[in-house]
């Protein structure tokens, strides 16, 4: 049942291969699908470039970070006795507030770049 644990650390993995892939492969075009795309980053060509070179790095670290976080959280917890529902419901909502904040935290730097 322990084995569970590694689910948390699919949030980590994502964020990491996709800030990889946005990094090898950024985006040129600023079509709806493609890198880093949100009404900010939308909102010139500047801003769309701007977006592209930052946002792997960002994600990167922030996927890393929340890794490390994933782990030693799901450690702890475990010693704790603390059963395996609950470590992997912590572990979506962190995932989902290290995600978010690097979201937001791309933003503000758009935002602040071009104010």
């Amino acid at each position: 049942m322990y084995y569970l644990l590694v689910l948390n650390l699919i949030m980590p993995f994502v964020m990491v291969s996709v800030g990889y892939t946005f990094k090898k492969h950024p985006a040129s075009d600023m079509d709806p699908n493609n890198g880093y795309n949100t009404p900010t980053s939308r909102k010139t060509r500047e801003h769309w470039e701007y977006a592209q070179s930052i946002a792997p790095d960002i994600f990167i670290s922030y996927g890393k970070a929340l890794g490390l976080t994933e782990i030693l959280l799901s450690v702890a917890m475990y010693l704790f006795h603390i059963s395996i529902h609950e470590i992997l419901c912590v572990g979506v909502f962190i995932g989902l507030g290290f995600l978010f904040w690097a979201f937001y935290k791309t933003d503000l730097k758009i935002e602040k770049k071009f104010t």
